[in-house]
């Protein structure tokens, strides 16, 4: 099994912010979505019921931030400025060189009405390390829900761009035209290893009588009952009693993706060993 290891070098990093498994720290929207109900008249799976929606919430890693974190545009008189800056106290040292806005070529991430912002960096606390062969996805974390910044996503060689605190770095970019706070424990980055690997792609032309054939069955290289025997059988008709699940969950054909995340015991000598709790 590969390990992904997280290192700091401040005992308050590790004593109140470790990375958080990712199915740990689903939105609350989304733990209390129901996976069927009503939906124009109709009992009706919801997106809850989706496993690529579920998988995704539930792989990798979570970091979270440590304290209070302002960001603060321009000179913060009322009138628009394009540069976001971080501040915060001294010891923390979060703060870290932006990419002003003349970087970013007339890019508008967010609507043809919206202003060229600049991006800003924190360098939160944890350096990623995995083993040889091994990068890691930084992705935004969307569905939390996030109103003031998101995350711009990227991949990095962990195995390899990991010295210090190399890898620490994350960029922002400001949904808001205003200076404003992120929380502390608010979702930063979700951070997903996979293996490097040589992949190539086949482009292949089917008949309409096979995309008929086969439009029903189990979209995968094994043998399996399809879809279209499953959804002929009474006990799968979609009931909120039930939970509303598909038969590609109930029958075991979906393998719940976060199942391969764990976190593993401390070595002995770490002096945080046993159960953490925050000031």
């Amino acid at each position: 099994m590969p390990t992904i290891d997280f290192i700091s070098f401040t005992e308050e990093t590790v004593r109140l912010v470790k990375p958080v498994l990712a199915k740990k720290a689903q939105p609350e929207w989304w733990k209390k979505s129901k996976i069927a109900d009503i939906t124009h008249g109709e009992i009706a799976r919801t997106i809850r019921s989706c496993p690529a929606m579920d998988d995704w919430l539930k792989s990798g890693w979570i970091i979270e931030t440590l304290h209070d974190i302002d960001v603060i545009q321009g000179d913060n008189n009322g009138t628009f400025n394009s540069e976001f800056k971080v501040t915060t106290l001294p010891h923390h040292a979060v703060a870290s060189p932006s990419h002003p806005e003349t970087q970013l070529n007339n890019f508008l991430p967010y609507g043809l009405n919206d202003r060229i912002k600049s991006a800003f960096k924190i360098r939160q606390p944890w350096n990623v390390i995995t083993p040889p062969g091994y990068s890691c996805l930084f992705l935004d974390p969307f569905l939390t829900n996030n109103i003031h910044f998101t995350v711009w996503q990227g991949i990095i060689d962990t195995d390899k761009f990991n010295v210090n605190n190399d890898n620490a770095q994350m960029i922002f970019y400001p949904k808001v035209n205003h200076s404003f706070t992120i929380k502390k424990g608010t979702a930063l980055c979700q951070i997903i290893p996979y293996k490097r690997e040589v992949w190539t792609a086949t482009y292949q032309v089917h008949s309409s009588k096979s995309y008929i054939e086969n439009r029903n069955k189990v979209t995968k290289n094994v043998e399996n009952t399809t879809m279209e025997e499953y959804n002929k059988d009474s006990k799968y008709e979609v009931d909120s009693a039930l939970g509303g699940a598909s038969p590609y969950r109930r029958e075991g054909q979906w393998q719940e993706k976060g199942k391969l995340y764990k976190e593993s015991e401390p070595p002995p000598e770490c002096p945080y060993h046993g159960k953490i709790e925050n000031d």
